[in-house]
């Protein structure tokens, strides 16, 4: 017990503990390897429980979650200015899980139980649903992108939709309906 108190005190005498994710980026770029000790103790325990909706499976998500605070030590330059540290760390994560569950297919195939194909089609589900957000993200207006995220996220009403946007019912449909129309021709792409 004291020795966690202990850690819990020099944690928070760290140089870095109240550093910006921006800031601590910028410092383990330039080989300030304490600050990604930061990174690590914040993000850790997210992308765990991250992973482990995706794996059903603790010991896996630990180890996942470990390998993908690894390969963001490693990839740490390749973070572009602007984007979101929390953002990036979920990418990796993801990717991490779908490989994962794409070598754990191809290594064997026998034995897959009820639970493991759920497992396999949860994951292949989740990797469509990031890769159609990443289109939408690409191709849709900073609006349009707002009300999909409010719809199909955070899986609100178009009555509080409409309350947060100022807009009324029929124009959030409207705008919604086009978005969606907007993103048909690349669900064929998915597949």
């Amino acid at each position: 017990m004291n020795q966690l108190k202990t850690k819990a005190k020099g944690d928070a005498l760290s140089p870095f503990h109240s550093c910006a994710d921006s800031e601590l980026v910028h410092r383990v770029r330039l080989g300030e390897t304490k600050a990604f000790d930061v990174i690590d103790h914040r993000y850790r325990e997210t992308l765990y429980r991250f992973l482990l909706r995706f794996t059903f499976n603790s010991e896996l998500a630990e180890e996942l979650t470990q390998r993908t605070l690894i390969r963001a030590f490693e990839m740490i330059g390749q973070l572009q200015s602007g984007e979101k540290l929390a953002g990036w760390l979920h990418r990796i994560a993801f990717r991490m899980a779908v490989a994962e569950n794409r070598s754990r297919k191809t290594a064997s195939l026998e034995g897959l139980g009820e639970p493991a194909l759920q497992q396999e089609n949860h994951l292949e589900i989740e990797e469509e649903k990031q890769n159609l957000w990443n289109i939408a993200e690409q191709n849709l207006l900073p609006e349009e992108l707002t009300l999909l995220i409010l719809r199909y996220r955070e899986d609100l009403p178009l009555s509080q939709i409409a309350e947060k946007t100022g807009k009324n019912e029929g124009a959030v449909r409207v705008q919604l309906h086009r978005a969606r129309k907007k993103l048909q021709p690349f669900l064929s792409l998915l597949r």
